[in-house]
């Protein structure tokens, strides 16, 4: 990267004759050159000033040379330093070594054009290596930016799979409603008996009855409560399929007023998936819910929806699999399409089982479809089992 100033060069020597010979041989280069005596001088200037190159011989009448590169090097350690003695030393060459000097010169140098060749080099690295920061702190911030956005897009994830979920909750709702609605009337019709019967006994059985009906109600709204919690106050534990897609199938069947004997869950005990609950539910709520639907208009076939998971290796495999229409062949690459939907208008989102695929990649599993029409549907799914 080329800048716009011309570099600044000091050179620092106490022989008259040497400082001339350095302002002859760069008085065509373009350099800014500054030319001083002694050692201390340049070390004030270099507090003072910005300096690209140090030129200084290493024995000065006041201070060493290295000294003076020392001080260059931590006002920025940017500026290189090429130092220049008659006296070699290998404890010379190792301090100019250790304070990082770009190169160390003997003189009388044996073509003097040699100096104006490391000039150049040493201007070249220290090119290389603002660019090369520049770059760095490019990088540095487009990482940012990338972090900044991954986790906008986490956060729109979340609130998808939410309203998603939300807008499923009104469907559930209605059909849940109707199941509470029997317990309800149970409650109300032993609770007027209460009032009028005497028999202390019959009202204990009464009362005994009334508490069960309660129970039934209260296990019902926690369900749906549990469905509709957002995924992002939970963390991530090992989740039991089994009582995951029980709560999910019974769920469903009570919102969709099915009959229950369709579905059938056949998860083997101890099958664990570490993942957040709710996001784990709400994948096979979405899945039965749209095998149901499937299996509602399968003509003479018996309507069934099977809800199966099992471990192979590493893996954890569950299963939905209905007995439905299937889905047409030309479709089923685009089930998981965000807003497509081969349901009726007004009776889908079309977000369902993109959802789906959001939740399984998420956590780093796959999802295939394989779909026969008029014999059925089957969506598995992989996920690595972790630690489980």
């Amino acid at each position: 990267m080329e800048n716009s100033a011309p570099k600044h060069i000091l050179v620092v020597d106490d022989e008259d004759v040497i400082l001339e010979v350095f302002r002859t041989l760069f008085s065509e280069d373009g350099y800014r050159m500054t030319f001083l005596r002694e050692g201390r001088e340049a070390i004030d200037f270099l507090r003072r000033s910005h300096v690209d190159l140090v030129i200084a011989d290493k024995n000065l009448l006041d201070i060493s040379g290295l000294e003076v590169a020392k001080v260059a090097k931590e006002v920025d350690p940017l500026t290189e330093v090429i130092i220049i003695t008659g006296f070699a030393s290998l404890d010379t060459v190792l301090a100019a070594m250790e304070l990082d000097v770009f190169d160390y010169m003997l003189k009388p140098l044996r073509n003097i054009f040699d100096i104006k060749k490391k000039v150049r080099q040493a201007l070249a690295k220290q090119d290389m290596t603002i660019e090369n920061r520049r770059l760095l702190q490019h990088l540095k911030e487009h990482a940012q930016k990338l972090e900044a956005a991954l986790e906008e897009r986490k956060r729109v994830e979340s609130e998808l799979i939410q309203s998603e979920k939300l807008a499923g909750i009104g469907t559930l709702a209605a059909g849940i409603a109707h199941e509470i609605s029997s317990p309800l009337f149970g409650i109300m019709g032993l609770a007027e008996a209460i009032l009028d019967e005497e028999d202390t006994e019959l009202a204990h059985q009464y009362a005994r009855e009334i508490v069960e009906y309660s129970k039934q109600i209260k296990e019902i709204v926690q369900e749906l409560s549990v469905y509709s919690r957002t995924a992002k106050h939970e963390s991530p534990v090992p989740v039991d399929i089994r009582r995951v897609a029980e709560d999910a199938v019974r769920m469903v069947v009570r919102s969709k007023k099915t009959d229950p004997a369709w579905v059938r869950v056949e998860v083997e005990e101890g099958v664990t998936l570490v993942a957040r609950p709710s996001e784990i539910q709400q994948t096979i709520v979405n899945l039965v819910k749209n095998a149901v639907e499937a299996v509602e208009d399968c003509g003479d076939r018996d309507p069934r929806v099977r809800v199966s998971a099992r471990r192979e290796g590493d893996q954890v495999v569950l299963e939905v699999a209905d007995s439905g229409n299937g889905i047409p062949p030309q479709q089923v690459e685009q089930v998981f399409d965000p807003f497509f939907t081969t349901k009726d208008v007004g009776k889908g989102t079309g977000l369902g089982l993109h959802i789906v695929y959001r939740i399984v990649t998420k956590y780093g599993g796959t999802i295939h479809v394989d779909s026969t029409e008029q014999k059925g549907t089957t969506f598995t799914l992989r996920f690595p089992a972790g630690d489980g």
